[in-house]
């Protein structure tokens, strides 16, 4: 199991579903938490691949979200 963190701002994202269907798209289960600046995602996949995948393409969706 694979776990990684990772925290949005609403002033740079815009639309979290966008990043949620990618969450589901690549399978990947994860746990939001909402606060007044933004999200934080807690996200879990049994392979690493799969994660790292999801990194590249919310880069290129969202450059200024970091991991």
């Amino acid at each position: 199991m694979h776990i990684t963190i990772f925290r949005t701002l609403y002033k740079n994202v815009t639309d979290n579903n966008r990043i949620e269907r990618l969450l589901g798209r690549h399978g990947i289960s994860f746990e939001k938490t909402t606060y007044e600046k933004g999200s934080r995602y807690k996200i879990a996949s049994d392979t690493e691949e799969s994660i790292n995948i999801f990194k590249k393409h919310l880069g290129m969706i969202y450059p200024q979200i970091t991991f």
